[in-house]
């Protein structure tokens, strides 16, 4: 793995400016709390140039969680490739491959499939996000996310064939752009998903939280 991280940082690196600037950001897309007192995550940072950025994503809730670290490589001014590696911790953590289309579909809708490889088998991971501007600074996101497995990974509570499809609405006031709290309802629908063993189908939640960037 360790040798992964390296070939990913050199390659961004090596591949870089071209005397471009240097740039780098983490944000935290979402930092919140459910109904039930879940804390939930979903976070980004990069570092790179306009071509060529090393991307580490987080998201997840208490303790189960993933996250990825990529290479990506811009192949037109709205979509970047990307390739790398990704944890995904349920009772244990594994580690996968990746390959993923980033970017901004028409209609201004922020769109990731990603392909996951490993154990095995692999899975594809679809995200979407719509922002509505109510005013500067009054802000509806609604989002759309999905999984699908070739096969069980028992231990990370992934199931063959479509494991769920989640969908959001978050309100959000920007007190200034890198500063922004936010309440919203979140739902999910379980199918495949082995949880479903466990009775939990469906799950609807009130979050409240913030969204910052620095």
């Amino acid at each position: 793995m360790k040798k992964i991280v390296l070939f990913v940082i050199t390659s961004a690196m090596l591949f870089g400016g071209m005397g471009d600037i240097l740039r780098s950001q983490i944000m935290f897309e979402n930092l919140e709390i459910q109904k039930d007192k879940t804390i939930a995550w979903d976070m980004s940072a990069y570092i790179g140039y306009d071509k060529n950025k090393i991307y580490f994503f987080s998201e997840g809730e208490n303790s189960s969680y993933q996250y990825e670290l990529v290479y990506s490589r811009a192949i037109s001014p709205f979509w970047d490739i990307q390739a790398g590696i990704e944890v995904i911790h349920e009772q244990k953590s594994k580690l996968f491959g990746e390959i993923a289309l980033y970017g901004v579909a028409p209609y201004w809708i922020e769109t990731k499939a990603k392909l996951f490889f490993g154990e095995g088998g692999v899975g594809v991971d679809l995200d979407f996000s719509y922002e509505l501007l109510f005013s500067q600074k009054l802000i509806l996101e609604s989002s759309l996310a999905s999984r699908w497995a070739s096969k069980n990974y028992p231990l990370l509570n992934v199931a063959k064939g479509l494991n769920y499809i989640e969908a959001g609405l978050r309100l959000r006031y920007e007190i200034k752009r890198e500063f922004a709290p936010y309440i919203g309802i979140n739902f999910r629908r379980n199918f495949a998903n082995l949880r479903k063993m466990e009775g939990v189908k469906e799950e609807t939640s009130l979050v409240a939280g913030v969204r910052f960037w620095f």
